[in-house]
C-alpha cells in the first residue's frame, strides 16, 4: 500500500454513544483503504499499545468547552514517539472553543503528528441546557458519511504530510471571548464552587449500583452508598440513569445564575 499507513489504532471516550458511532464511521473508511484498525475504548486499553501501530487516532466528547480529564491523562501517559501521524475527532453540543488545538498541542508534546480532525455536534446532554440548544439527532447520518469519508481521506493525507509537511498540517485559530474564560474556571476544584455537588439521598438509594455502572468515567463506587471519586467528569449521567432519583442535586442557584 502506497500511502504507507498499514495499521491504525482508534481509541475512544464516549458517554451517550454519540462519539462511539464517529469512531466506527472513522473505521470504516480507513477499512475501505485497506487499513487494518483496531477500535478500542479509553479506558479498556493501555496507552502503550499505541506504539504498535502506524497511525494513532483519538476521540472525545467535549465537556465544559475542553475534552475531559481523564483523555488529557491518558494523552500524557501515551509512550514517546517520533513524528508518528495522529488524528483527532471531537462530538459537541455546544461550542468546543479550542479542544481541537489543545489536543494537537498535547499529542505533539509525546512525538505525535495530527495530520488532520474531524469534529460534528453531538446530542448534548446538560441538566441545565434548554430544548431550543440541543443538537437533536445529531450525529446524523450525513455527519457519519462525512466521518467515514474522513477514514478514507486519513491514509493519503498521511503521505501528504510526510511529503510536503510544511502545507499539510492543520492550523486552529486561539479562540478567545467568554467561553475561552469559562474553559478555564471549569476544571478542578472550581466545578465543586459552580456546580452542584453529586451527592445521594440515602433514604432514596437502593444501592442498585445502575449509578456505577453506566458513570462513563467510572468514577463511582458504593461505599455503601454511591460516591464518586475525583476522575468524575461532571456529566451528570447518574442523576438520570438513577431509577429511584435518589441523585436530587439542586440546580436553582446555577439556574439563576444563567437565566438572571
Amino acid at each position: 500500500m502506497s500511502d504507507e499507513v498499514r495499521s491504525a489504532l482508534i481509541i475512544y471516550f464516549s458517554q451517550t454513544g454519540n462519539t462511539e458511532r464517529v469512531a466506527k464511521a472513522v473505521v470504516t473508511g480507513l477499512q475501505a483503504r485497506g487499513v487494518e484498525v483496531r477500535l478500542a475504548k479509553l479506558l479498556e486499553i493501555a496507552p502503550q499499545e499505541a506504539a504498535r501501530y502506524d497511525l494513532l487516532g483519538l476521540g472525545t466528547p467535549v465537556f465544559y468547552y475542553k475534552e475531559p480529564v481523564l483523555v488529557r491523562e491518558f494523552i500524557a501517559r501515551l509512550p514517546a514517539a517520533q513524528r508518528k501521524p495522529a488524528f483527532s475527532f471531537i462530538t459537541c453540543g455546544g461550542n468546543p472553543v479550542n479542544t481541537l488545538r489543545r489536543m494537537q498541542k498535547q499529542l505533539r508534546q509525546r512525538g505525535y503528528t495530527v495530520v488532520n480532525s474531524f469534529e460534528c455536534p453531538g446530542y448534548d446532554t446538560y441538566p441545565l441546557h434548554l430544548r431550543t440548544f440541543r443538537e437533536w439527532g445529531r450525529p446524523s447520518a450525513d455527519d457519519l458519511h462525512d466521518a467515514e469519508a474522513f477514514g478514507e481521506r486519513l491514509p493519503s493525507e498521511c503521505r501528504w504530510w510526510r511529503e510536503e509537511p510544511q502545507f499539510a498540517l492543520p492550523h486552529y485559530r486561539l479562540v478567545g471571548g467568554k467561553y475561552f474564560f469559562l474553559s478555564l474556571i471549569l476544571r478542578g476544584k472550581q466545578m465543586e464552587k459552580i456546580l452542584p455537588a453529586p451527592k445521594v439521598t440515602e433514604s432514596l438509594c437502593t444501592r442498585c449500583g445502575t449509578c456505577a455502572k453506566y458513570c462513563p468515567a467510572r468514577a463511582i463506587r458504593l461505599d455503601p452508598y454511591p460516591k464518586s471519586s475525583d476522575a468524575c467528569i461532571w456529566c451528570y449521567l447518574c442523576e438520570r440513569v438513577c431509577p429511584w432519583q435518589a441523585h436530587e442535586l439542586n440546580w436553582d442557584k446555577l439556574r439563576k445564575r444563567m437565566h438572571g
